[in-house]
C-alpha cells in the first residue's frame, strides 16, 4: 500500500486522542520524516481547514526516541469512537480539496513505515491527571498473547488494587498490525522519562502476582521510547 492510501485511512477518522484511550479503537502509523517541522506544518495547516474543523477529536504525533531497528521516526496515533464514525468522516474528506492538499504536503517530507489497529480496553492504572507535560513520554511494550481471556482477567485483578504513582499502565488490544504477530501492548505515560525510568510497571501493586499469572501465555515482542510532539483538536 503506498503512503498516500496509507494516510487517507490515518486522517479520514480524525475523530482520534492518545493512545491510551479508555474506549472506542484507533490507529498508530509509523512515518519516516525526512523534514519533522515540515509534517507539522502540513498538519497545522490541515488541522485549520474547513474539513479538519468538522470531524471532532484530535490527533497526536508522537517521536521515536528508541525504536530499535525499524526505521520509523515519528508516529502519528489516530481514535475514533465507533466504526461507524470513521466512515462519516471518511465520505466526508474523499470530496475535500483541503483533504488532497494536505496529502500533497505530506508526502513531500515523509514516507509510511508501519500500520496498526488497536482496542482500549478500559484497563488502566495510575492518576491520569498526573501527565500534565505536553511533551508527555512514553513506553510502549508490545506483546504477543497466547491466552487473551486470562490475560485480560489478570490484567483486572491488577488494575484492582489500584496506585498512585506518578505514572499510567493501559492495557490495548491490537486487533491488526499485519506480520507482527502483536497481540497487545502497555502503554505507559509520564511526565519525563526520568519518571518513567523510576517507576517501571514492577512498582504497580500487585505486580508480581500478575507475572505469575501471565509469564507462560504471552511474550515481549518490541519495546520502544517516545515523546509526544503535539496534538490537534477541533475548535
Amino acid at each position: 500500500m503506498n503512503k498516500i492510501s496509507i494516510f487517507l485511512t490515518l486522517l479520514v477518522t480524525l475523530s482520534f486522542s492518545q493512545l491510551g484511550m479508555t474506549q472506542g479503537f484507533g490507529m498508530k502509523f509509523d512515518i519516516v520524516a525526512s523534514n519533522p517541522a515540515g509534517v507539522v506544518a502540513a498538519m497545522d495547516k490541515f488541522s485549520e481547514s474547513q474539513t479538519a474543523q468538522a470531524a471532532p477529536g484530535n490527533v497526536t504525533l508522537y517521536q521515536y526516541l528508541v525504536n530499535g531497528e525499524n526505521p520509523a521516526t515519528h508516529a502519528f496515533v489516530v481514535n475514533y469512537p465507533t466504526a461507524e464514525a470513521m466512515d462519516a468522516t471518511n465520505a466526508r474528506n474523499a470530496m475535500s480539496q483541503d483533504w488532497a492538499t494536505f496529502l500533497t504536503e505530506l508526502n513531500m517530507v515523509s514516507q509510511q513505515a508501519g500500520t496498526m489497529m488497536f482496542r482500549a480496553l478500559g484497563l488502566s492504572t495510575g492518576d491520569p491527571s498526573s501527565i500534565t507535560s505536553p511533551n508527555a513520554a512514553g513506553n510502549w511494550i508490545f506483546m504477543n498473547v497466547s491466552d487473551p481471556e486470562k490475560y485480560a482477567d489478570a490484567w483486572q485483578e491488577l488494575v484492582a488494587d489500584g496506585n498512585d504513582l506518578p505514572i499510567t499502565n493501559t492495557l490495548i488490544q491490537v486487533v491488526a498490525d499485519g506480520t507482527g504477530g502483536i497481540t497487545h501492548a502497555l502503554i505507559q505515560s509520564a511526565n519525563s522519562m526520568s519518571t518513567i525510568l523510576s517507576n517501571p510497571p514492577q512498582m504497580t501493586s500487585g505486580w508480581d502476582d500478575f507475572i505469575d499469572e501471565v509469564e507462560d501465555i504471552r511474550t515481549i515482542e518490541n519495546r520502544v521510547m517516545t515523546v509526544r510532539l503535539k496534538q490537534w483538536s477541533a475548535n
